[in-house]
């Protein structure tokens, strides 16, 4: 049920636009300054708060008239209560919007009144447009892995062009709300529905056992839910046989067993009969997506094997056990870590990460010829499927869009969406099933560095509704972090001074994947690494492009000791190199090095360090001296890496797990390694400069739930 004002309304200190369905702020101008951070979900929240202002609302009345649904618990509605309370800056002890009722449920006290905007505000068309757009949202990779965009755009394109201007309804794309079919505290994902509809199997991750994930297998008619597996061990990417009488999953223990495992279910088929091995896949290998051939024959999947350093598809026979390797990705990507075969069982679509960004590709699986059909640049799809003709291929192209992609490559978007979707799947009736929401809320913290510093400290740096994803400390202990945060919709780069102002400093159009932030050593300029290119900042906002191309792979840049040098790698016909730029001069470039993934110099120390990227050993060099081996190792499966170069030793990340890292600290004397932060998400962490505290990022696990777009894709 969509319950919302129609009509512009003070609501407290805020305005609601029912045009763009926001919470605002107006200057002193009349236009917009602030949005409330509020995704989707907590503005649906918000809105029947507002329309029932004043009235006693219980948590029953909420589950019913917004979720749809009574299957989900109080703990659900608590977390959104408390999303709306950040944002709207609330204060529980003297509530001001919204006041608890303890037993019985929440009162909407702030002031509602309509009201009469000025003509030359915030909500003018072109404002309309811009702010809607920007609203979208991140994607957290497969699993430690995107808000609400508008399709006002073609209602009001609609009331400005003559009728004579105007497109059919074929050319519109629809707006589209997710149905649920889950609604479960935790994480509910890898999903895929029988060939009949009627059962679906996904793999759940309570908020009270979040690292391990086990299948539940759920009938769809009857609401009736089971666990197919135990929770000793992680079991992923399960997959309904041809004739669904069977399901092929992944049982998987990270360095430690990785199976491909076949449930055969009993005749009421919501029960197991049996559990049997089929094959043993790469103990190094990540959480995989399982397909079937259209035969039952045969199952890809991505795996990482002993000798590979990078995910590759393989190829199961069912009946006989062997493997076949299918793909061999380039040296510079991650790999390959999704595949689904065909509805007639000739070709495979999969996914491969390269830099950064998801890739489309098509195999046929009769000539092996392959080829690359779209990148993702807008989102990071955790699955595919194909359309039910087999001409397309379907995925999520943004934060709220599905988008098509023919076999010549033609993209287009079918589809807006009121949520984001990362796993899909099309069913044979053309309903696209979708794992929808986010895997984790993302927070700064500031801790104390346990080697040289006893006091003890553990405070957050800033904390929203929307995920803050980088934070690096000033090498000046005078100067501003920088961090990156979604508060203003898009991902953007803000700097925070030590008294505590706030400054945006990047000002994207479109949805940049920012992949990491470089202090110069005085702490006045900033290297950004956005997707495929390379910025230098000024704080006044003014920059430089330094680096970046359609064809060639950015690595990590940094910069030289006495700031004149701008150093980054770059991969070029599968061969990395060091490339040097003066920064009075960025359009010079010097080849410094080869097979080398990154270079850094130390700011404080005289040495310089890299790895080298045929080998992946590490090596210091000080001042005239020959390069030396570090005994740094990092595990193969481990994509994101960050160094930080003190005086006398290297921290640096290590992944302990799937879900979490742990940061370590090389001492360059004594040549020990010693841990100094056991657990910490995502591999990101920054150390101040005078070494005393780090920050890290923390996430709380958020909510993935499994949704669905009825007949979405039965006419295409």
């Amino acid at each position: 049920m969509t319950i919302k004002p129609d009509k512009p309304l003070q609501v407290g200190d805020w305005q609601y636009l029912p045009e763009q369905d926001k919470l605002v702020q107006l200057g002193a101008d009349g236009k917009i300054a602030v949005t409330a951070d509020l995704d989707n979900l907590s503005q649906k929240v918000a809105n029947y708060f507002i329309v029932n202002a004043g009235r006693l609302i219980t948590k029953d009345e909420l589950l019913a008239d917004v979720w749809g649904i009574r299957d989900v618990s109080d703990g659900r509605v608590t977390r959104v209560i408390r999303v709306l309370r950040v944002a709207l800056g609330d204060d529980t002890r003297e509530p001001s919007y919204i006041e608890t009722i303890p037993k019985r449920g929440y009162r909407f006290v702030a002031p509602v009144t309509a009201i009469q905007l000025p003509e030359k505000s915030g909500v003018q068309q072109a404002d309309i447009i811009d702010i809607t757009q920007n609203d979208s949202k991140p994607r957290r990779y497969w699993l430690p892995i995107t808000a609400f965009a508008s399709v006002f755009i073609a209602a009001m394109f609609w009331l400005l062009v003559p009728d004579d201007a105007a497109t059919s309804d074929a050319d519109v794309i629809p707006m589209l709300r997710y149905k649920p079919l889950t609604a479960l505290d935790g994480l509910e994902f890898y999903h895929n529905v029988s060939p009949d509809e009627r059962y679906m199997v996904y793999s759940y991750a309570s908020p009270e056992n979040e690292t391990i994930t086990v299948l539940m297998l759920e009938d769809l008619i009857q609401h009736k839910r089971v666990a197919l597996t135990a929770n000793s061990y992680s079991s992923l990417g399960a997959a309904f046989s041809p004739d669904g009488k069977a399901i092929a999953y992944q049982r998987l223990i990270i360095n430690e067993l990785c199976e491909i495992r076949l449930i055969q279910l009993q005749s009421d088929l919501i029960s197991v009969k049996s559990d049997d091995l089929l094959s043993t896949c790469g103990k190094r290998s990540i959480s995989a997506r399982l397909s079937w051939s259209a035969d039952g024959n045969y199952l890809v999947y991505p795996e990482m094997r002993d000798g590979d350093k990078q995910l590759t598809l393989s190829v199961l026979s069912v009946n006989s056990g062997t493997t076949e390797k299918l793909t061999v990705p380039p040296a510079s990507s991650f790999g390959d870590y999704s595949a689904r075969y065909s509805r007639k069982g000739d070709k495979v679509a999969f996914l491969r990460e390269a830099a950064g960004v998801a890739q489309i590709w098509v195999i046929d699986l009769t000539t092996r010829a392959s080829k690359l059909l779209a990148k993702v640049v807008d989102a990071y799809p955790g699955n595919i499927d194909w359309d039910l003709q087999d001409q397309h291929i379907i995925f999520p192209s943004s934060a709220t869009s599905i988008s098509k992609v023919s076999l010549d490559g033609e993209v287009s978007v079918i589809a807006h969406t009121d949520n984001s979707a990362s796993e899909i799947q099309v069913t044979r009736s053309g309903n696209l099933v979708a794992s929808i929401g986010n895997f984790s809320r993302i927070n700064l913290k500031k801790i104390s560095n346990s080697l040289v510093n006893s006091e003890q400290s553990n405070e957050p740096v800033f904390s929203s509704n929307r995920n803050e994803t980088l934070i690096e400390a000033n090498p000046n202990p005078d100067g501003p972090l920088a961090v990156v945060s979604r508060r203003s919709g898009l991902p953007q780069v803000w700097l925070m001074y030590p008294d505590k102002t706030q400054k945006q400093l990047t000002h994207f159009s479109e949805r940049e994947r920012i992949r990491s932030l470089v202090f110069s050593p005085d702490g006045t300029q900033l290297l950004v690494h956005a997707n495929q290119q390379i910025f230098l900042y000024a704080f006044d906002g003014t920059y430089k492009k330094v680096a970046g191309s359609e064809a060639v792979l950015l690595g990590l840049p940094s910069w030289s000791r006495d700031g004149k040098t701008i150093y980054f790698a770059e991969v070029l016909q599968g061969k990395w190199r060091i490339v040097e730029l003066s920064t009075q001069d960025l359009q010079s470039r010097n080849i410094t090095a080869v097979e080398r993934e990154f270079y850094y110099q130390s700011y404080t120390a005289d040495y310089a360090f890299w790895r080298e990227s045929n080998t992946n050993k590490f090596y210091l060099q000080r001042a005239g001296q020959q390069p030396e081996e570090l005994a740094i190792s990092l595990p193969d499966t481990q994509v994101i890496t960050k160094f930080h170069l003190a005086a006398n030793g290297i921290y640096y990340s290590r992944l302990v797990d799937e879900m979490s890292y742990a940061l370590h600290y090389y001492d360059l004397n004594t040549k020990t390694v010693q841990v100094v932060v056991e657990q910490m998400s995502l591999g990101r962490f920054s150390v101040s400069a005078d070494e005393k505290y780090v920050y890290i990022l923390e996430y709380e696990l958020a909510d993935i739930d499994i949704g669905i777009l009825e007949q979405l894709v039965d006419s295409l």
